[in-house]
């Protein structure tokens, strides 16, 4: 066997090819961290929230989160047609309360609780299935139909 074969001539050249790819990998782990210290810190906006639940409820009835509403139960009169989109009905004691009206076929408004809807006809109670509206002091119901039916 030549010399250039040998074991004993091949071993110091893996020890400098050794030495060398050790010092390649803590020259790539010094850049690291030197860079990962020295790179200005990115600063991420804050995330902006509506707070004003009227303008929430609004926002959450334009968006059609399950589709396109059907068709509500209606209520009508003389004067206005109201139709029941969706409720927000509150979760405690004194937590607001909306209701999602479509009246006279206009696209669905957010009404407070204690709001007026039309003209003498003041939104009175919101329940997670039904409105209770006051209009000319009669208390009248709209309810939400059955999920699937029209």
């Amino acid at each position: 066997m030549s010399a250039l074969f040998s074991a004993a001539a091949l071993i110091p050249w893996l020890g400098r090819l050794a030495a060398l790819s050790m010092l390649a990998v803590l020259a790539w782990l010094g850049a690291n961290i030197f860079w990962s210290l020295s790179a200005p810190v990115v600063v991420r906006p804050a995330a902006m929230f509506e707070t004003d639940p009227h303008t929430a409820a609004q926002a959450i009835a334009s968006r059609h989160l399950f589709g396109a509403a059907p068709t509500m139960a209606v209520m009508t009169s003389p004067a206005t047609d109201i139709r029941l989109s969706g409720t927000i009905a509150p979760q405690h004691p004194g937590d607001p309360a909306f209701a999602l009206l479509s009246i006279e076929g206009k696209s669905p408004q957010s009404i407070r609780e204690g709001e007026e809807v039309a003209p003498g006809v003041v939104l009175q109670r919101v329940l997670p299935q039904q409105v209770e509206l006051l209009r000319g002091g009669q208390t009248q119901i709209l309810t939400l139909p059955e999920r699937g039916k029209p």
